[in-house]
C-alpha cells in the first residue's frame, strides 16, 4: 500500500481550476469591462472620500491598460456625476474638479454655474412648498378652533409636507440627472 499525503487547499484549489471551462474571448473582454468599471467606481469613491487630502485622480487613472482607460474612465466620471447633491452641495465643488481633472472638455466655472443655479431653485422651490404647506396647515388649525401666534404646526410629522417634499425633489432629481449626463463623454 502507497503511503497517501492529505493535499494542500491551494492544490484543491488549482484542481478545480483546471476543471473548469476556459473563457472565450467574448468573456475576457466583458471580464475586463467589469473590472475597468470596477476599478473606476473605486477610484471615484476614493477621490470623493479625499476631501481633505486632496489626491491626484489623474494619476489614479493611470492604473488602467490603453484599452481599459476609456471605460474605466466613463465609470470614474459616472460615479463622480452621481455624487453630486442638491441637499448635501459642500463636495460639489470637490467632484467637479476631479471631473475636469479627466475630462478636459468639462469646464469647471461653467458647470459649477449651472449646478448652483439648479440648486438655488430648488432651495427656492421647496422652501415655497414648505411655506404654502404651513399656511394650509394653520389655516386647518384654525378651522378646528386652535389659533394663536404661538401656533406652529409640526410639519415634520405631516404626510401633506412629505408628499410636497418628495414631489420637489422627484422633480429636482429628473434636472439633476439631466445635468449629470450634459459632464459623461458621448
Amino acid at each position: 500500500m502507497g503511503e497517501r499525503r492529505a493535499k494542500t487547499a491551494f492544490e484543491l484549489a488549482m484542481e478545480k481550476v483546471s476543471k473548469m471551462p476556459k473563457l472565450n474571448s467574448e468573456e475576457l473582454n466583458e471580464e475586463r469591462k467589469k473590472e475597468s468599471i470596477e476599478k473606476g467606481e473605486a477610484i471615484a469613491q476614493r477621490y470623493i472620500q479625499s476631501t481633505q487630502r486632496k489626491t491626484d485622480i489623474k494619476s489614479e487613472i493611470k492604473v488602467f491598460s490603453p484599452e481599459q482607460e476609456k471605460i474605466g474612465k466613463t465609470a470614474v466620471l459616472k460615479c463622480l456625476s452621481q455624487a453630486l447633491s442638491m441637499i448635501q452641495p459642500e463636495q460639489n465643488s470637490h467632484i467637479l474638479a476631479g471631473m475636469a481633472a479627466i475630462n478636459p472638455d468639462i469646464s469647471i466655472n461653467t458647470a459649477s454655474e449651472q449646478l448652483d443655479k439648479i440648486i438655488e431653485v430648488f432651495h427656492k422651490e421647496l422652501n415655497s412648498a414648505f411655506a404654502s404647506v404651513e399656511l394650509s396647515e394653520i389655516k386647518r388649525l384654525k378651522d378646528e378652533g386652535i389659533a394663536g401666534s404661538a401656533v406652529k404646526p409640526n410639519l415634520r410629522a405631516s404626510t401633506a409636507w412629505h408628499q410636497k417634499q418628495e414631489e420637489v425633489i422627484a422633480a429636482y432629481t429628473c434636472k439633476l440627472s439631466e445635468f449629470q449626463k450634459t459632464l459623461l463623454p458621448e
